[in-house]
């Protein structure tokens, strides 16, 4: 009788485990699956290989079933803005002057340097990047540790108009040397539809840090990405969920320009709301708030999103460049 008491026991204990186990598990979120009508769901894997010549997986792809289709406009949703290059221009140099005054520490580059921003997109764009299809700004951060700076780059379809830089800011991308920091990876990224980003809580860490800024601050999510493992030898690749925000503004913000994160890329918190508040990448978040409040929800209220808003994070490193032209 007692060891049958034990076999019981021991049973309902197993199938308790079992249930908390199945619980403990959510299963996978689609915002797809809420969105009919938005986005065809294709046949594509979230984490890409890492061994293949890029760092994304998009549906730009499968262009003719994307939100670029104009047969998408029966479900409610409007069509992406699309300038002329003048009308580009304008609002390049419009968003420049406000990048100025809005944003303590700005950095407006030289000609050389501009044009420098420009190859380096150009370069980028044409190896791991979509054609681009409407002109539209790109944020392009270079990597190298002795750069560390983010640049607004103003594309255009090929033979429409000519590509310019807009000025940009400090950041800090993925540092080496410190356990579990892994290496920022290059490549394009999106802002897309397929994964929704949020706002910082504010909270404050074991040791006092705001790791993602203060209360409010904009965490765009770029999905789970390939990054090499900073502190090993061998560079040995793991899988790292690549985001942008703010830091600590006390402790962690006048540390930018130089690598410090764990993978991600850091930008100061008038940089975050400068982003935020004109939809630098927001194209496809500002179209799918007509269709489910859970984007608008993510979105400021009183948002000035600018007509050239795209939705693409470009990381590159000028110093792998220098590297192959001297061997």
């Amino acid at each position: 009788m007692r060891h049958h008491v034990f076999a019981v026991s021991v049973l309902g204990a197993l199938a308790i485990w079992t249930q908390i186990q199945v619980q403990a598990v959510p299963t996978s979120f689609n915002v797809q699956d809420d969105i009919k009508g938005l986005e065809d769901t294709p046949p594509y894997t979230p984490i890409p290989d890492p061994n293949a010549n890029r760092s994304y997986v998009h549906f730009y792809e499968y262009a003719d079933t994307s939100l670029f289709k104009k047969e998408h406009e029966i479900h409610g949703l409007p069509s992406l803005p699309s300038l002329t290059s003048e009308q580009a221009y304008k609002e390049a140099a419009r968003l420049t002057a406000l990048l100025k005054k809005s944003v303590p520490n700005a950095m407006i580059y030289s000609e050389q340097r501009n044009r420098k921003w420009v190859q380096l997109a150009k370069e980028e764009m044409e190896r791991k990047g979509p054609p681009v299809k409407r002109p539209q700004l790109l944020i392009v951060v270079d990597r190298n540790p002795k750069v560390q700076e983010l640049c607004f780059v103003l594309a255009f379809p090929k033979g429409q108009g000519e590509w310019r830089a807009l000025g940009g800011g400090k950041v800090s991308t993925g540092n080496t040397g410190r356990k579990l920091y892994y290496v920022t990876p290059t490549g394009v990224f999106y802002n897309t539809i397929e994964r929704i980003g949020y706002r910082a809580l504010g909270t404050k860490n074991k040791n006092g840090i705001r790791g993602n800024g203060v209360k409010g601050m904009r965490v765009w999510d770029f999905g789970w990405q390939w990054a090499e493992k900073g502190w090993l030898p061998n560079r040995e690749k793991g899988q790292i969920r690549l985001e942008m925000h703010a830091t600590d503004p006390d402790f962690l913000e006048q540390r930018l320009g130089r690598p410090a994160s764990e993978g991600c890329v850091r930008v100061a918190a008038k940089m975050n709301q400068f982003i935020d508040q004109n939809g630098i990448i927001d194209a496809l978040y500002n179209q799918a708030a007509h269709k489910d409040k859970r984007f608008s929800s993510v979105l400021l209220k009183n948002r000035q999103s600018t007509p050239l808003a795209g939705d693409k994070l470009v990381v590159v490193d000028s110093s792998q460049i220098h590297d192959s032209q001297r061997s």
